[in-house]
């Protein structure tokens, strides 16, 4: 099962317009690389661990690198590649998912070293589209899972309660900044500039159609059906009208073995539980909140 989540390290402020900030927190792309710093070791060591001179483990949220006070300076496509030697064959998974745009970086160098993967505990939304099926041979170990879900999740529309969570969001990174003074810190309030709900939500909507663009080029030159992400889509959204109010990015799916091998491609799978019981269903949702449905068809 995944461990508890990831400590993040000391803070560390950096001066910039709040409207790059939104932008780099909302946008999900990945900075130019830079050096990182030593304090941030204590990171990499939970995050990734070695357990043999061919096994790597990846446990946690997939991150980016970001520049808000108290983030670490590295994203996880970087400290993959950091920490991938000649000898390194397999990638052992545990995260329920995080950011796109870097898993879509992990899945690019998996890939290009065909390296096999492992999942233990859980494999979800980002993880499992992306590093998952990029593996050379794909394991799924005794209890383990892997959930995928609708990358329409992406966009969140141009609706009322989107509108709100981002003017929650905005709010809550314009009231953090000023608070590190408590700390001895000096920061001066930046300018809003730009950063309108409506430039964001536009440039959010941008991104997520690259962002499934990229997707789908992945999987056409992997041998995987694009049509995986249009088939979770339809599900999602035919379960969404049947029950109101649950939010899109809640809403997971199991698929069977012999789903995702004879109706979508995925080649090199092993999973050593073919068939989730309903009681196992029930104990995701009680750990990690949403709907988590079968699908075997």
């Amino acid at each position: 099962m995944p461990s508890s989540p990831r400590q993040p390290p000391p803070p560390l402020v950096r001066r910039a317009p709040l409207a790059a900030l939104l932008l780099a927190a909302c946008l999900m792309v990945l900075p130019p690389l830079a050096p990182v710093p030593a304090w941030s070791q204590s990171y990499q060591d939970k995050a990734w661990r070695r357990e043999d001179a061919a096994t790597l483990a990846f446990q946690g949220e997939i991150l980016p690198r970001r520049f808000l006070p108290g983030e670490h300076p590295a994203g996880d496509a970087e400290l993959l590649a950091r920490h991938l030697t000649p000898e390194t064959r397999t990638l052992v998974l545990d995260s329920g998912g995080g950011d796109v745009a870097v898993a879509l970086e992990m899945a690019r160098l998996i890939h290009d070293r065909r390296l096999d993967v492992v999942v233990r505990g859980r494999c979800a939304s980002a993880c499992a589209l992306l590093p998952f099926l990029a593996g050379q041979r794909k394991t799924v170990a005794p209890g383990a899972v892997v959930e995928f879900h609708s990358t329409n999740s992406l966009d969140p529309r141009d609706t009322l309660d989107a509108r709100a969570r981002l003017i929650q969001e905005m709010a809550a990174i314009r009231d953090q900044l000023p608070d590190l003074s408590r700390d001895g810190v000096t920061v001066t309030p930046p300018d809003l500039g730009a950063a309108t709900v409506e430039a964001i939500l536009g440039a959010r909507r941008q991104n997520a159609a690259n962002l499934r663009q990229a997707i789908a080029a992945l999987y056409r030159e992997w041998g995987v059906a694009p049509t995986l992400l249009d088939d979770i889509d339809q599900a999602t959204d035919d379960y969404l009208a049947a029950h109101p109010g649950i939010a899109r990015d809640q809403v997971w799916w199991w698929l069977t073995p012999g789903v995702l091998a004879d109706g979508y491609g995925v080649a090199g799978l092993t999973a050593h539980d073919p068939f989730l019981a309903p009681d196992a269903l029930a104990q995701l949702a009680a750990r990690f909140g949403g709907v988590h449905l079968p699908r075997d068809h």
